[in-house]
């Protein structure tokens, strides 16, 4: 039978052959390299391209992750180098989308990646018990979330929140996200227009730039959180799964091809400014064809920018 492979591994003449991430900057890239693997796979089973030989997409584990090489009656130690803050959503796999196996990730899942009391406590565990491994905090949204949909869907129709169909606590989750979804909607409403809302495409565009907002200024509170713990050493990164390339990356743009070098992830923001930077930079990625032909007639503007990872270094250089 003719198949593609996704393939956990351990070698018990090589028990120990995927050292951790040394610092945040290996982290980061361990992260990264490991979900290029995973949407290269994804992508190779959407045009049925088989392995032949050796297989190609294979997530290494080591004996320490597993429990095997101990004393008798002993646990394995917990040593995750990165935590994740993700959604609950059945579609997004965290340890596999990020191509790590056991003992790699500490993963904390919630509807619409929100920041709750819990969550927060799970975080703060984190932060205290497994600073000794923990390299980098990450907040993961994704195309196509529900929680997030409810929230625009809410945003633009209130009477909808009311509804006898959503529960308080439903609500709840939706409200954590309404601060993005206007930040979101006052960056279409500079780059569109003033009548923004009623463009073709609105709704779905507002979805997707309140996805990437979401993650982003969730991404802030964790940086504080981390700031407040005194753990300087921990990075905060942010990024969104697009469902449709399975690739993690910021910002986020439902019309991209499959591309090796789209993954990214990015550093957290450090001033709240920057969230109005990139609702500007969604909207302008996101924005119609009559808008673009009616902006290109005006004088061109450029929109401010999220601050690059030069300068996000160089500032977590004086912060610390």
């Amino acid at each position: 039978m003719n198949t593609i492979d996704y393939i956990y591994r351990f070698d018990p003449k090589n028990p120990s052959i995927k050292p951790p991430p040394p610092d945040a900057e290996a982290a980061k890239k361990t992260l990264e390299d490991g979900n290029r693997m995973f949407a290269t796979w994804m992508e190779s089973c959407r045009t049925s391209d088989v392995s032949h030989g050796e297989a190609r997409y294979v997530v290494q584990c080591n004996g320490l992750e597993v429990g095997m090489l101990r004393q008798h009656g002993s646990l394995p130690k917990q040593a995750p180098f990165a935590v994740v803050v993700g959604c609950s959503d059945a579609r997004v796999p965290t340890e596999m989308l990020f191509g790590q196996g056991f003992n790699d990730l500490f993963v904390i899942r919630v509807a619409g990646n929100v920041m709750g009391d819990v969550c927060m406590g799970s975080i703060d565990f984190a932060l205290t018990a497994l600073s000794d491994s923990v390299k980098v905090v990450v907040m993961l949204g994704h195309s196509g979330c529900g929680a997030v949909t409810a929230a625009v869907d809410s945003y633009l129709m209130p009477m909808k929140f009311w509804s006898k169909s959503i529960s308080p606590m439903l609500r709840s989750i939706t409200q954590r996200i309404f601060v993005a979804v206007r930040e979101a909607a006052n960056g279409f409403k500079e780059v569109w227009g003033p009548d923004a809302r009623l463009m073709p495409g609105y709704r779905e565009a507002l979805i997707n730039s309140a996805v990437c907002l979401n993650a982003a200024q969730a991404a802030f509170d964790l940086r504080q959180e981390v700031e407040r713990a005194g753990k300087w050493e921990i990075e905060v990164l942010f990024g969104a799964f697009n469902l449709h390339t399975h690739q993690v990356c910021m910002p986020l743009d439902p019309r991209a091809e499959h591309d090796p070098e789209g993954v990214n992830l990015a550093f957290a923001p450090t001033n709240p400014r920057d969230f109005q930077s990139l609702a500007i930079q969604m909207a302008e990625l996101l924005k119609p064809a009559e808008v673009s032909k009616t902006k290109s007639s005006k004088t061109p503007t450029t929109p401010p920018q999220p601050a690059g990872d030069d300068e996000l270094q160089e500032s977590r250089k004086h912060r610390r």
